[in-house]
């Protein structure tokens, strides 16, 4: 009886023992790593003073105008102020403006807002 306890404690050890190798993280200076499905870009710092980027404008500014045209407020400073969003995304003057002025939490504030209003409170800050 004792045996089976020991063979049946010795075979629990042995399976609780045995693992699986561990996984291994490719390494990002590896050029093959960066088409790989499941990569990530780099993306930018949370520092609520940093300068966006222009990738970053750019889709701000595609935001800001996707949530001026689907307002009808038909108020004439919203529209003004839509407007000249648009118009300025569209000409790209916005982007370069954006990079010089626009930081990471007017950004956050821009989108959290859901209609033209709201922006136009985070465009005053």
């Amino acid at each position: 009886m004792k045996g089976i306890a020991l063979l049946v404690l010795l075979a629990g050890a042995t399976a609780c023992g045995a693992s699986q190798p561990a996984a291994t993280t490719p390494s990002r200076s590896s050029s093959s790593n960066r088409d790989v499905m499941g990569v990530t870009n780099a993306q930018g710092s949370d520092d609520p003073t940093r300068a966006l980027t222009k990738d970053e404008c750019e889709d701000l500014g595609a935001w800001m105008t996707q949530v001026c045209r689907a307002d009808y407020s038909r108020q004439s400073r919203i529209e003004e102020w839509c407007s000249d969003v648009v118009t300025r995304a569209a000409s790209g003057s916005w982007t370069t403006e954006c990079t010089q002025s626009i930081k990471y939490i007017d950004s956050v504030c821009f989108r959290s807002a859901d209609n033209p209003s709201a922006m136009m409170t985070c465009d005053r800050h």
